[in-house]
């Protein structure tokens, strides 16, 4: 059951673990891009957390307090991707105080939905979408959630290794990408070991 409080200490553990692997998501992404995406995760999660006192019981809101704070702190297209992504599961979630294990299932198709129509990307890409896609199979089995996050995105990377990134400015790199992990992948890998 996921609500306020749980909600609450998620982002307050993904802001720890955000501040610890700062660096080597930057570094990460420095390989491909712009070197830029440990400092926009970790500036959308300090001003979410910054805002955790406007929480309320409606879990609706508070993923829309989560879309404006990473609107205000970040113009990269990662954390406006995060920003629709948490936009769109406030609509869908608008009213209710507590998620069950089939909304939470819900949460992570909308957010799926929201990477790839947004970010103009289809599974396959080697992308963060990738992650997610793997973690909802797996939710739809088994409900230990800090298990199936290190479970998806440990072999999200492995299934990965050895193909090309194939959106972004990594596609410049061609084969390059093989041997490197996609930022986004290894960040939600990373972000799953807080729990």
């Amino acid at each position: 059951m996921l609500n306020k409080e749980k909600l609450i200490n998620i982002f307050s553990k993904l802001l720890e673990e955000a501040k610890n692997s700062c660096d080597e998501f930057n570094a990460a992404d420095g390989k491909i891009g712009d070197g830029d995406l440990g400092v926009t995760i970790l500036n959308g999660l300090q001003e979410v957390n910054n805002n955790l006192v406007n929480f309320s019981d409606d879990m609706g809101e508070n993923f829309m307090i989560c879309s404006q704070a990473f609107v205000k702190k970040s113009g990269s297209s990662f954390g406006t991707l995060i920003a629709f992504s948490f936009m769109n599961i406030s609509k869908n979630i608008k009213g209710k105080n507590e998620c069950n294990h089939a909304d939470i299932i819900n949460i992570f198709e909308i957010a799926l939905k929201t990477i790839l129509e947004r970010g103009k990307t289809n599974l396959g890409d080697k992308t963060i979408a990738d992650s997610i896609n793997l973690i909802i199979k797996k939710l739809k089995d088994n409900n230990n959630y800090s298990e199936i996050f290190k479970i998806a995105t440990k072999q999200s990377l492995n299934e990965f290794k050895g193909k090309k990134i194939k959106i972004g400015r990594a596609r410049m790199f061609e084969d390059k990408t093989k041997d490197l992990d996609d930022p986004g992948m290894f960040a939600l890998f990373k972000l799953s070991n807080s729990f």
